[in-house]
């Protein structure tokens, strides 16, 4: 049996699209997707892949038979639009193609990790099938903002109480349909609430393997056997990787709304996402090198930094340091590198930039094993909130904690960092200064002086602090570094 799949897709979307697709293409068997192209360009890039399992269809000829819905366009953001069309795309479909006997809306940024055929074993005869959004216990409050189901995945079969239900939810969203909470209303989602009880035959999956996220899996058990991937007992058949931002081939936000993967999760789940998408960028390249423009980092938060390079290709035996630098500091930071070169057998340098001509002068220097950070891909709310409260050099001190915790918090192959000032220089083996660590999870240099300065500043200055990986530890002694008590004297 064919199984029948649709989307939106904007340009920002569609290396998503293809991810999507491709996954189809390598766990089932037998299937046919519709790409609905909110832009032109979308659909040029895609009629020049010939994708063999795929209808492309342009937004403009659904829009054509529902003036509503294009009416309501100019008021909503491609995101606003693309869930208030759903509904639309769905009736189109099955209007115009009547070989259809279900339709299932995919969120375009979902992929499928195995074979879909339990979802269609599970869904059998209902006339809408759903997935839950698993808000329970202390976060069940969430379900009244945000609804009981995600609407990434939504099933219909070509039966009366499915058409009568997405024709119900048609004229809901062209009402209102925006990315704000407002009177118990958001998005599409709160529309869906109570679809077991206002529509008949309605099912809901029982297997949370279908179409889970970073929220439903980050209370629970990851594993993988035979090939598969489990969460608790269910086989993870289809992951939605809401909140995933692509910046270029090594730098990525996991998920921007801030639910924390762990290693288990990056490694299983999100690293063979990235590479995915690694491999369709390059093939939209060979179609169209100009259809996506260069990426940077500069100027943006990042919630869930990832840097593929730095962690499979073997580097937790490198020596891994990172810095805080201005303008001012370019000729002390450049002398700092050219000293682990010397004494440093295998090393990675993370240069966090406070302001943008730093960042750019040593970006063009493109400097081997060094990593370049924006300031503002770290300073969350609670590091603005105390930006302006501070001097900068006071602020610079409190970036210190705040710095090594972004860089280890999802970078799981990196075990230890070490911050150094930009002043600081290595006359000898690295391993020589590393040699006194030994377990602890913070290590600081001790440096002789007078007794008075003893008194005022303490033994220990932080201009060369090492710390190992370890994720309870350091958020906390984050938050304690920013609250002005580093802990360490």
């Amino acid at each position: 049996m064919t199984h029948y799949y649709c989307s939106t897709f904007s340009k920002d979307y569609i290396y998503k699209g293809l991810v999507l697709y491709n996954s189809l293409q390598k766990y089932d068997q037998d299937f046919h997707f519709f790409f609905i192209c909110l832009e032109d360009e979308v659909k040029y890039l895609l009629e020049k892949m010939e994708l063999s399992n795929a209808t492309l269809i342009s937004m403009k000829d659904i829009e054509n038979e529902d003036w509503e819905l294009a009416n309501v366009k100019g008021t909503r953001t491609d995101k606003e639009y693309i869930w208030t069309s759903k509904a639309s795309i769905m009736l189109y479909l099955l209007n115009h193609f009547s070989e259809l006997d279900h339709i299932v809306w995919l969120d375009g940024d979902t992929a499928f990790v195995s074979d879909p055929q339990p979802i269609f074993d599970e869904w059998d005869k209902y006339s809408i099938f759903l997935t839950e959004e698993q808000y329970k216990g202390r976060y069940e409050k969430l379900s009244k903002v945000y609804g009981v189901y995600n609407t990434g995945f939504m099933g219909f079969n070509r039966d009366q109480n499915a058409l009568q239900c997405l024709k119900w939810f048609r004229e809901k969203l062209i009402e209102w349909c925006f990315d704000k909470p407002e009177e118990g209303r958001w998005s599409d989602q709160m529309y869906v609430i109570d679809w077991i009880t206002r529509f008949k035959n309605v099912g809901v999956a029982g297997n949370i393997g279908i179409n889970a996220n970073p929220f439903i899996i980050s209370h629970r058990t990851v594993t993988a056997a035979d090939d598969h991937i489990y969460i608790n007992e269910d086989r993870l058949i289809l992951f939605h990787y809401y909140g995933f931002k692509y910046f270029n081939r090594n730098e990525f936000d996991l998920c921007a709304h801030g639910h924390h993967p762990t290693d288990q999760v990056i490694q299983r789940i999100f690293v063979p996402y990235i590479q995915a998408c690694n491999e369709v960028m390059d093939f939209i390249s060979c179609i169209d090198k100009d259809f996506y423009n260069k990426q940077t980092t500069i100027g943006k938060y990042i919630k869930n930094y990832f840097n593929l390079e730095s962690n499979i290709n073997g580097t937790c035996d490198k020596y891994n340091f990172c810095t805080i630098v201005n303008k001012m500091d370019l000729s002390k930071v450049l002398e700092f590198y050219k000293s682990l070169r010397t004494h440093a057998n295998g090393f990675r340098l993370w240069i966090c930039c406070l302001d943008n001509r730093s960042y750019r002068i040593l970006d063009k220097k493109e400097l081997e094993n060094v990593i370049l950070l924006d300031v503002k891909n770290i300073e969350n709310q609670n590091l603005l909130n105390i930006k302006n409260a501070r001097e900068a050099s006071e602020y610079r001190w409190t970036l210190k904690a705040p710095l090594l915790y972004y860089i280890l918090n999802n970078n799981y192959d990196i075990r230890n960092l070490i911050y150094a000032d930009p002043d600081v220089r290595f006359v000898s083996d690295v391993k020589n200064v590393l040699q006194k660590w030994g377990k602890s999870a913070v290590f600081i240099w001790e440096t002789e002086f007078d007794q008075d300065t003893q008194l005022e500043y303490g033994n220990n200055v932080t201009s060369l602090i090492g710390v190992k990986r370890k994720k309870k530890f350091l958020k906390r002694w984050m938050k304690q570094w920013i609250n002005g008590s580093s802990g360490l004297n």
